[in-house]
């Protein structure tokens, strides 16, 4: 027992420094994390949330927020805590998205860990870019959520533990406060249900369940247009986001190793699928995360993690005598060590903090020094970072909030004016003209700028045009010490104050 216990520990420290070792090297951050805590930052001094956006010089819709309270808790942690706190939040919730999966996987067959757990880790870890390839962001809450709503329900099937079931609508009211992907965890009580009906045993339970998170979900500062808009987004077509394509059509190298793993998993999920009337709960719940992750890359997670879970008998040797147990062990720690030092290669080679070079730090600097106030037309992608740093003197065309903000059409007038199309010209009218323009250096509209707009900064990433009637005579370059951009990396140059309720 007590080598057990021993190894038992040595996996899970390795489970966490690994993740640690990972966040270091992939820790691009979002570019709607800012835009989160500009929200909590609102309602941590002004006491209420953000309705409509202020932020933005185009027209806009009434702001439902399904991240709000995800908002909140971020700015709560970047104020007190700074960026290490948040550093710290990510790897804490990513490691108990790894732990819950992993005790699921054991209610399957009651054994102790073995190799398998450190190889299936390992591969998992590498396969999954959306939870290990960026700094904090709001749908980590709905894996954790997603892995811990499993881990309930699997003890209540396995174990009878039928109490644990009054958990549920209070996880799932924090969950729908905090990101809309928490239709999954209604998707999971749905599967349940139908497949523990099929299976001829105690369903209602689940619907009653069901009936319960559905109901909670009413609770929030928007009432029934926030359930609207959940569902509305869920189903939403998104041809143009990245996150909202399949990883297959992908050309990311960043998803070679998911493509590996998922096909390795759905490989196996179709050699025991002959086994379907045995559980079809459990096979039921694999196939629907298998198409959601094939569908889109933001859902790569829920077909990897459910498929430790509910695979993981299909990957280990079940025999227990002390030979064997002996020689897992052994081969688990040297394959651990060789983990770890392969990883701290990786970062060695590779590791940067925060990834600043994906944000126009040097372009908001310039507008910043030169007190160039007005509109500024940037990328989706953009937005969020600029308006953190340059309102109130300068409004955004628009970030990645855009269905939840803006109208498709000012989305599709912005893709046409980047892609240079026809009816681009729009943008230069009101009430979209811009008095500041950021373009990516390789963006096809650099070639046919309008000759009312001059170059006045640029770096290796981007060009910074100005109107010419906005033009001075003389400006000021910014700083080119990297160290200069991190250290204020996350600071903003203003505070709410109680006369900007009025937008609220």
């Amino acid at each position: 027992m007590n080598k057990e216990l021993k190894y038992n520990i040595s996996f899970y420290i390795f489970v966490l420094l690994m993740i640690t070792i990972w966040a270091f090297m992939f820790n691009n951050i979002d570019p709607d994390f800012w835009a989160r805590i500009l929200q909590g930052d609102a309602f941590r001094q002004l006491g209420q949330i953000f309705k409509t956006d202020i932020f933005s010089y185009t027209p806009t819709h009434i702001w439902l927020d399904h991240e709000w309270g995800a908002s909140i808790l971020f700015s709560y942690i970047l104020n007190h805590f700074g960026y290490w706190g948040i550093f710290a939040t990510r790897i804490i919730i990513v490691f108990l998205i790894f732990y819950f999966t992993f005790k699921t996987a054991k209610l399957e067959i009651e054994k102790k860990l073995n190799f398998f757990d450190v190889l299936i880790f390992s591969f998992a870890l590498m396969s999954l870019p959306t939870l290990t390839g960026s700094c904090l962001r709001c749908h980590f809450i709905t894996f954790l959520f997603f892995t811990i709503f499993i881990y309930i329900l699997e003890r209540v099937r396995k174990k009878d533990e039928n109490r644990l079931l009054f958990i549920l609508p209070s996880l799932m009211l924090i969950w729908a406060n905090c990101h809309g992907g928490c239709v999954a965890g209604l998707g999971v009580l749905v599967i349940y249900s139908l497949g523990e009906a099929l299976n001829k045993k105690p369903f209602k339970k689940y619907l009653f369940t069901l009936f319960a998170c559905l109901a909670v979900m009413f609770i929030n500062p928007y009432g029934v247009d926030y359930v609207k808009f959940i569902f509305m987004a869920t189903t939403m077509h998104r041809p143009n986001i990245t996150e909202w394509i399949s990883p297959f059509l992908s050309q990311s190298n960043l998803f070679f190793s998911f493509k590996i793993i998922y096909s390795v998993f759905f490989i196996v999920l179709l050699f025991k699928i002959k086994d379907y009337k045995n559980d079809f709960t459990k096979y039921l719940l694999l196939f629907v995360c298998a198409y959601f992750s094939y569908k889109y890359i933001k859902n790569t997670p829920f077909f990897i993690l459910a498929s430790i879970i509910f695979l993981y008998k299909s990957f280990i040797n079940l025999k227990t005598d002390n030979s064997v147990r002996i020689f897992e062990i052994t081969l688990s720690y040297v394959y651990m060590i060789f983990f770890l030092l392969y990883s701290l290669i990786l970062f060695w080679q590779k590791h940067d903090l925060y990834y600043l070079y994906e944000q126009p730090v040097k372009e908001v600097e310039f507008l910043k020094i030169n007190d160039l106030k007005g509109r500024v037309l940037a990328p989706l992608d953009l937005g969020s970072y600029i308006a953190y740093k340059l309102f109130p003197n300068n409004l955004i065309y628009m970030d990645g909030r855009y269905e939840e903000v803006y109208f498709n059409s000012e989305k599709e007038l912005l893709d046409k004016f980047y892609n240079a199309q026809e009816g681009r010209e729009k943008i230069f009218s009101e009430p979209y003209k811009p008095d500041y323009i950021i373009i990516p250096t390789d963006a096809a509209i650099n070639f046919v700028i309008p000759d009312s707009y001059k170059v006045i900064y640029q770096t290796e990433f981007y060009f910074l045009y100005s109107a010419i009637d906005k033009l001075k005579d003389t400006y000021y370059l910014p700083s080119k010490d990297k160290k200069y951009y991190l250290k204020n990396a996350f600071k903003k140059g203003f505070e709410f104050k109680k006369a900007d309720e009025k937008s609220l």
